[in-house]
This record gives structure tokens, sequence and C-alpha cells, in this order.
């Protein structure tokens, strides 16, 4: 179940106060009024999040520079200001900047109370699954979230690995209906079909090798409750028969048996692939997929929502603070600088691990820029190859395009061996495929600018793996979505 914020306050006014009191006595919320900043900023940060209400009529007028102060101390904020009218410009301006909720004097007082509950069930939200951050785009997927989690409807989501997509599933189960129930994941990339069926349907005693007991399935386990389905995309076309099956009917049999089994349960489908392509290349049921994809939900990768890093930083700081009993306050401004900057290809998982491996390894009570530097240095690297020279304000395009050309030029060598070789031609000593053959020497229409080369290599593993595109981005070292981005630039 959600868990309730406190609602701390800086306010003078009576009437204010009154309104808070009572909105707060109908919320069961705790409420604390101090008298000054550093009253406040001194205390433990509350567990389950913090809103953080400032009259700037009467004294607060300095009330943004307030807002930078308790954001370096509590990364679960969320701030209602009361002041007098702004125009819309500067009120988004100051929302960038922290202001969630700006409530101008003279208060409606229904338009308040409507306005201030929504804050309050956000809150609520984030802090029952620890979803750290106030970006517009993230605080969009919570709207949803709170839409579709009463209803029972199939919902589609859709990001990069590491977005967060099992985060958001299980904030649709937590505000649901079904939270008194079991929520259930599984990685349909991860395990084999027969695994996969067993560990979904589950399987009778004696069914195969190793059957020694009755077991129940993920349907049967999290009956009355939430299924996700984790890269669904990589199910085998016969496993998708028998899912749509049991959405249709709810009714499925375990491995090896005969009784049927009924279910009710709500599923929760993520991938980090293009369906639409694998539908058409006949590897996804367009069925199923819109069964599954009633309603959709896509997380924008960590690059999208910078805004979001530094509440995360200081979030995996104090959670690994706690893991290995350091002392971490905090992280140099320009380390945080270069945080916000760097891509994060690998989303929140690989910041969350970058934190953790920055916070063993430091030996002062920040963390220098000088070693964030150096470990996006390593990273960035690791994403590219050993030899290219790195940058640390590469961007993702940049760092995927010198990814992309480094594996093309070497596929294009390659593949200029393996003609000579069927041509009867040689190679050179120390090449990989022998000694016993001669290079042969470059026709005249070789192509020299990169792009050239770059569509000649796409067009030439598209013919040796005979269009088979997932075949021919694996070949090439890129992802399937690079490829068809590829694919489509160069008009193929």
């Amino acid at each position: 179940m959600y868990i309730n914020p406190e609602i701390w306050t800086l306010v003078r006014s009576g009437e204010t106060l009154r309104l808070l009191e009572e909105v707060a006595d109908s919320e069961n919320l705790t409420l604390r009024t101090f008298r000054n900043v550093a009253e406040a900023i001194n205390l433990e940060e509350p567990r389950e999040g913090l809103i953080l209400v400032i009259d700037s009529i009467e004294k607060f007028n300095n009330y943004l520079t307030i807002i930078k102060r308790f954001q370096k101390n509590f990364f679960a904020l969320d701030v209602i200001v009361f002041g007098k009218e702004k125009p819309p410009e500067v009120l988004d301006r100051e929302n960038e900047i922290g202001v969630d909720l700006y409530i101008m004097f003279p208060i409606e007082i229904e338009d308040f109370f409507v306005r201030l509950t929504h804050l309050i069930t956000l809150r609520r939200l984030k802090s029952s699954v620890k979803i750290i951050g106030r970006s517009r785009g993230l605080n969009e997927i919570l709207e949803t979230v709170l839409l579709v989690s009463p209803t029972d409807v199939s919902v589609f989501i859709e990001g990069e690995s590491g977005s967060g997509k099992e985060l958001i599933a299980r904030a649709i189960h937590t505000m649901s209906r079904r939270a008194g129930k079991h929520f259930e994941a599984v990685n349909c990339g991860a395990l084999a079909e027969g695994i996969l069926e067993s560990e979904l349907f589950g399987h009778e005693k004696g069914s195969f090798t190793g059957a020694v007991a009755r077991r129940r399935g993920l349907f049967e386990r999290a009956n009355g409750g939430t299924i996700l389905l984790d890269e669904v995309g990589e199910m085998s076309l016969n496993m998708q028969v028998r899912l749509l099956r049991v959405i249709e009917t709810g009714d499925f049999m375990r491995v090896g048996g005969i009784e049927r089994v009924h279910t009710d349960v709500r599923l929760i489908a993520a991938t980090n692939r293009a369906l639409e392509t694998a539908i058409k290349r006949g590897e996804f049921r367009k069925d199923l997929y819109y069964r599954l994809k009633v309603v959709r939900i896509y997380i924008p990768p960590l690059r999208a929502r910078s805004q979001d890093i530094p509440f995360l930083v200081h979030y995996f700081i104090r959670q690994s603070s706690k893991k290995h009993g350091k002392k971490i306050k905090g992280v140099e401004r320009e380390g945080m600088e270069l945080l916000t900057r760097y891509s994060w290809p690998g989303n929140v998982r690989e910041l969350s691990n970058m934190i953790d491996s920055l916070m063993v390894l430091s030996k002062a009570s920040i963390i220098k820029a000088a070693d964030i530097e150096h470990r996006l240095q390593e990273t960035t690297a690791s994403y590219i190859s050993p030899d290219l020279p790195v940058h640390v304000k590469m961007g993702r395009e940049e760092m995927e395009r010198e990814l992309i050309l480094n594996s093309l030029l070497s596929l294009h060598n390659d593949v200029r061996e393996i003609l000579g070789i069927i041509k009867g031609g040689g190679m050179p000593s120390g090449s990989r495929w022998g000694r016993w053959v001669e290079v042969q020497e470059a026709p005249p229409d070789e192509p020299s600018d990169l792009s050239d080369i770059e569509r000649e290599a796409i067009r030439e593993a598209l013919i040796a793996n005979k269009g088979n595109r997932r075949k021919t981005s694996r070949q090439l070292g890129i992802s399937e979505r690079t490829l068809y981005r590829r694919l489509k630039a160069y008009k193929f």
C-alpha cells in the first residue's frame, strides 16, 4: 500500500495554516510547522518523503534559495508556495527550479483542496515504490499510472533497459485494488522456452526429468494479483499462443497436466524492442500485441530527464552509505555537472552502479569530480573501443556513430577478405583467415567516404544474411533499433 508523506510548513498566515491543518486532518497526514529554515533543514529526512509548504508573502520571499538548500539535503521533496499573482512564463521557470505547486492569493478553497490532495497522492506513489525525481516526463508517467491503476486493463510499458520499467509496473500494482495480492515478475528473454513455460504455468510431478513434485507457476501464485512479463518480445511464438489463450479465457494447464486451472491476474508487459518491427517479420503475434497494449506507457531514457539526475544521485549515495557503512556527504559541484551531462546509455541502473562503485572507492567525505571524470571515461571507452579517443562530453549519438563505424570498418575488411578467398585471391600473413591467400587489390570504385563505407557494409551484411535484420545487427555488433535507423537513413 501507499506510504503517507509528512507536510513541513514555513507559513505565517493564520488562514493558510488553517487550510493546511484541515487537509492534513482529512488525509491523515503529519503536519509540522517550523519557525525558520535552519530549524527544519537540520532535521533528518522523513522516511516517507516530504511536502514543503512556503508562504512567500509575509517573510519567505527568497523561497527559490530556500528550495535549493532543501534540495541538497532532501531528495524526496515536493514544494508548494503560497504567493502573489505571477505570469505563466515566470511560474514555468520556477517549476523547473523546484516549485511543484504555486497557489496564488486570494485562495480558491475548492481548487486548493483538489490540487493539494492530488500532489499528496503523487508523493505517496513516489515514496511507496521509491520513484525518485520531479521532471515533467516522470510526472506525466505517474499521472497515467494513477489513471490506469484502479482498472484491470493490460498495460504495455516501453523503454530502454535500466530505465525503470519494473518500478512503474510495481507502482501500478501498488495503487490498484490488487495491491494486497502478489506481484510477480519474469524476464521472458532470460529463460529457455521449456523453463519459461514451467515458470508461468507450473508443472506436474514427473512431467519431465527433475520434476520431483508439483509446482505452481506464476499465473497460479499471482491469482488476484499482477504479473509483469518483462522483455515479452523475446517470447517464442508457441508461448505467445499459450499466453493469448490465458488472456482470453483465464484458463491454463500445468506442464504435463490435464486439469484446467483458472486464474484472475492483471497483465503488464514490458519491452525494450520495437515490437511493430517484430510483427512485420512474423516474430510476434499481432493479436497478442493488441491484447497487451490496451494502454501504452513510454519511459523516456535518463538522458531525456537529466533534471532527475541530482535527486537520484543523492538517493543512491544515501542507500550506498547505509549498505557499506560509509559517510559520504555528496558530490562536488563540478562532479554533479559531469553526471548530469553524461548520456547514461544504461539509464538509472548504470547510474546506481556507478554511484555504488564511487562510494566504495572514495577515501574522502565527498565524491570528487576527478574520480567521476575518470570513471566516465572508462565507461565511455567500454561502450566504444579501447583504442578510440574518448571525451567525457561526447553525446550518445556521437558515441553510437563511432561504435557503428568501428564495427562496420572491421566488417567491411572481413567481407573483402572473404571475397578474396572465394575468388581465389590471397591474404596477407597475419590475417585471421589464414596465410595461404594474398590480398586482392581494391577495385577503382572502392568507397572512400565513411558514410559510403557504412552503407556498403550494411548492404553486404544484409545480402550475407539473406535480409534477416536480426542476424545482420548481430553480425554488425549493433542493436536492431540502430540498424533500423541506418536502413531508413540510407533508404534501403
